[in-house]
């Protein structure tokens, strides 16, 4: 178990007046010994913040372009490489605890994390393996029912390790912008993609963790979030389970303030396309020769194979979690879909 005088907690991003104050009374609250490095932007007004970090950091913007036209969202990878950067080489102590400035701590749960995972192989970059966050971890995207595979996609909201590690995970250039966001305005998509506006490379989780996996995989070439190759795929599983743990936000004891996240539920989330315990051991067995029982993922392998599944697992889910004048309403539902489950799991197990 960690002790928090151990700690450094770099916290990046823009600051919120009301989300901000909150991540770093959480961290004064339950890591008090820990060190506070906020890092965010040039011209911030922190001045409400006195008292609630030890080293400030303030960058120069190197501002966002737009990768997705229809919602209009900038890309924010070199603010991320920036903010991280220059936060960690304020570091002082062992390990680093780097956040979001819109997560907050709801215990001291991260200090109770462990790799269990014993074995490791040749793409082992860090000296020990870094601890993530579920929740934008992801094998697969999903839109209206069609699955896209997701390489080297793991969640940059929240990370744990040795300080020497996480500042060699973040030891990676900037791109060139707009090129980066704007790449499929002048390349074709290989195949109809389930994210027809999206104009990016690829995503910020996926730049971020290639680029380290090209450090012990030189002969990796991955150019874009369709590059499908089997090859990629084999290197994206084999270097992540090498080099990564995934925790959920319980394990955590994080929480996000971001409103559009607020009401994700993940309990629905499908632990076949998240890196979930399952997923992990399945692969951990797969590329570092682990010998974990793993029958959790074979049973949900085939419950998720069986035609309504998700839709009753969603609503028996919703029962417990929406407010009481909706309850009734998720109650048929679920029995709906329960009804028209129960012949297609039959017709399975035959």
């Amino acid at each position: 178990m960690l002790k928090d005088n151990e700690i450094s907690v770099v916290v990046c991003g823009a600051v919120n007046p009301i989300d901000t104050k909150k991540c770093l009374k959480s961290i004064r609250k339950f890591l008090p010994k820990s060190e506070i490095i906020l890092s965010t932007w040039e011209g911030t007004d922190v001045s409400f913040l006195e008292g609630l970090y030890d080293t400030l950091v303030l960058n120069k913007d190197p501002l966002a372009t737009i990768f997705d036209d229809y919602r209009k969202k900038p890309n924010n990878l070199n603010r991320i490489i920036v903010s991280s950067q220059n936060g960690i080489n304020k570091v002082a102590r062992k390990y680093i605890l780097k956040l979001r400035s819109d997560l907050i701590l709801q215990n001291s749960n991260c200090l109770k994390l462990v790799d269990n995972f014993e074995n490791r192989n040749m793409t082992s970059l860090f000296e020990n393996r870094i601890f993530s966050y579920m929740l934008f971890s992801k094998k697969y995207d999903t839109v209206k029912n069609t699955k896209l595979k997701l390489l080297f996609h793991i969640s940059d909201w929240c990370y744990l390790g040795l300080s020497k590690d996480i500042k060699e995970l973040y030891n990676i250039p900037t791109v060139e912008e707009p090129q980066f966001s704007r790449y499929f305005d002048t390349n074709p998509k290989p195949f109809p993609d389930i994210h027809e506006f999206r104009k990016w490379e690829m995503s910020p989780e996926q730049y971020i963790i290639s680029k380290n996996a090209q450090k012990v995989i030189p002969q990796l070439t991955f150019n874009n979030y369709l590059d499908l190759t089997e090859n990629n795929i084999k290197i994206s599983e084999d270097f992540i389970i090498n080099n990564f743990r995934i925790f959920t936000a319980e394990e955590w004891g994080i929480k996000i303030l971001k409103q559009e996240y607020t009401n994700i539920c993940t309990q629905l989330l499908n632990p076949l396309d998240y890196y979930s315990k399952w997923i992990q051991i399945d692969d951990y067995n797969k590329y570092c020769n682990g010998d974990f029982p793993n029958r959790g993922y074979l049973i949900l392998k085939f419950l998720y194979s069986v035609k309504y599944f998700e839709n009753v697992q969603k609503h028996i889910v919703q029962i417990f979690t929406i407010k009481w004048n909706k309850k009734l309403g998720e109650i048929f539902s679920a029995i709906y879909y329960l009804i028209k489950f129960t012949p297609n799991l039959i017709r399975s197990l035959l």
